[in-house]
């Protein structure tokens, strides 16, 4: 797992530093990077969380270097595939899969705490602010992006092939 922005997509890597500027900029909001790039192990020990016993999914995520969950945490799923764009492939030849087509924001209030999905309007003006994010940069991305919020993963952003 990694923020590193080098390793997503050229596509990807100008979009993320404009993405936090527009935001910044447009709606007064900090955002910052939560995950750009996993393995597939790592993928695998999130996909459980949530649909299998807490032990087993400590045990995927002991050996991918993660924290352990406890239960109550374990109620919530954090993702819904297991063809996530975040997944980098390098074990095959295809450099197409070296990179990832994927980023996740979070929303940083002024405490520079992180804001849920459920509860940020950290600008104070009535709208949710991953809501108005998603917008701002599907409208960067020009077609191009995909906002999760359209499938359930406000902080996502995925890039359309």
């Amino acid at each position: 797992m990694s923020r590193d922005v080098k390793r997503a997509t050229p596509f990807m890597q100008w979009f993320i530093p404009e993405l936090i500027n527009q935001v910044w900029g447009v709606l007064g909001i900090k955002i910052f990077v939560i995950d750009i790039d996993r393995d597939y192990k790592v993928q695998v020990a999130y996909y459980a969380q949530g649909r299998q016993p807490v032990d087993e999914v400590n045990i995927l995520r002991r050996h991918v270097g993660l924290p352990p969950i406890t239960s109550v945490q374990n109620k919530k799923k954090i993702t819904w595939t297991m063809a996530s764009k975040h997944i980098c492939n390098l074990d095959d030849s295809d450099p197409n899969n070296d990179l990832s087509r994927a980023v996740d924001i979070g929303v940083m209030d002024d405490n520079k705490r992180y804001r849920g999905e459920g509860d940020a309007d950290v600008n104070k003006d009535g709208a949710h602010d991953y809501e108005q994010i998603g917008k701002i940069g599907e409208r960067i991305g020009q077609g191009r992006i995909k906002w999760g919020g359209r499938f359930g993963d406000e902080p996502h952003f995925e890039q359309i092939p």
